[in-house]
């Protein structure tokens, strides 16, 4: 598989037209999300639209043959995960893209598309709740084989039209000795010479469409940082911002409470509770030493009983009227404290 652009020499000033018949542009056979891939490959070319004939012209020359999802074969849940599960493949180019549509395919005809069947979301403010709720993916990128590799999830919680709040330790997760020991082990990457960069992509969690995020804002001694929807054409999500916060001095003991988020893969995940105390890392660390030290000593926080765990970090916790009151920090080793970090502190890193 070439990766992205396949340069556009070959073209003459003849060859548009039969290009044009021949790539089954007038047909069904060239999707949207066809379109999308080629789109991407060619963003680059000094004359995208010629470049566009080439590529599928090539595409067909090398014996592909474009994957067709609406041939009556699968059902519109199987054409919908697929169209899901391929999105981001978009961005290596054309080929990458078919292949993948290919893949998906053929495991749905073999039925092994859904892991899980899941229920119909219930129709209340969880929903609306959900607009507002980001799954996030650290992923390392690796160019040469077109190929991504998760290393790290969280949540996160868009705050403004374009930004997004989130803990620390998730959005500065780096691909460590151990992240690339595993991909040259496993994987068979060559981490040395491959062109490999890690990046942030974000979904909501009852979305489809992802897109990228970089970092802008940081507080790491209180495990805030903020990043930065990352718009382009083809890769974006809608930004609903939860624009309310309830300060901590607000906050009592008893107040119901529910967390969002994707612990363990379950992405948009919701559990409830109530607050079970409230105070300072100062008045905590005789309590948990070990996991406070990295924390601001003034640091508030709330510790809760909905329940969360890996892959919540980040994760809004709200209040009854659906207020965020603090992003889900910490789980405790040895109680079953929940611990959230006061969105105080968000406040303080958006001035």
């Amino acid at each position: 598989m070439n990766l992205f652009i396949n340069i556009c020499s070959r073209l003459t000033l003849i060859l548009p037209l039969l290009l044009l018949i021949s790539c089954g542009d007038s047909g069904s056979q060239l999707s949207k999300g066809h379109r999308d891939a080629i789109k991407i490959q060619c963003e680059d070319s000094s004359d995208p639209k010629a470049c566009g004939l080439e590529v599928r012209q090539n595409f067909l020359e090398d014996g592909n043959e474009f994957i067709i999802l609406d041939d009556g074969e699968l059902n519109d849940d199987q054409i919908r995960k697929i169209k899901m599960e391929c999105i981001r493949s978009k961005k290596f180019g054309l080929e990458t893209y078919n292949n993948c549509l290919g893949e998906y395919k053929t495991a749905a005809l073999d039925g092994k598309l859904f892991e899980k069947k899941f229920a119909a979301k219930p129709k209340n403010n969880i929903e609306d709740l959900e607009e507002s709720v980001v799954y996030i993916e650290m992923v390392l990128t690796n160019y040469t084989k077109e190929r991504e590799m998760v290393y790290g999830t969280g949540s996160g919680v868009i705050i403004t039209d374009t930004e997004i709040a989130t803990n620390c330790h998730v959005a500065l997760a780096k691909a460590d000795k151990e992240v690339l020991k595993y991909a040259q082990d496993e994987l068979k990457w060559n981490t040395a010479s491959d062109d490999l960069q890690e990046r942030i992509w974000i979904k909501l969690l009852n979305g489809e469409d992802w897109a990228e995020a970089k970092l802008t804002k940081k507080d790491v001694n209180k495990d805030i940082c903020i990043i930065k929807h990352n718009p382009k054409e083809l890769f974006k999500v809608s930004m609903k911002p939860i624009e309310k916060f309830t300060s901590f001095k607000k906050l009592k003991k008893g107040s119901f409470v529910r967390a969002m988020g994707s612990p363990g893969g379950l992405i948009g995940h919701t559990s409830t509770g109530d607050i079970q105390w409230l105070g300072t890392a100062e008045q905590m660390q005789n309590t948990f030493p070990t996991i406070l030290k990295q924390f601001d000593k003034d640091t508030k926080f709330i510790v809760h009983g909905a329940k969360i765990h890996s892959g919540s970090s980040g994760g809004p916790l709200f209040d009854k009227d659906g207020y965020i009151i603090g992003l889900n920090t910490l789980i405790s080793d040895t109680a079953a404290e929940n611990i959230a970090v006061s969105s105080d502190h968000i406040k303080e890193l958006l001035k």
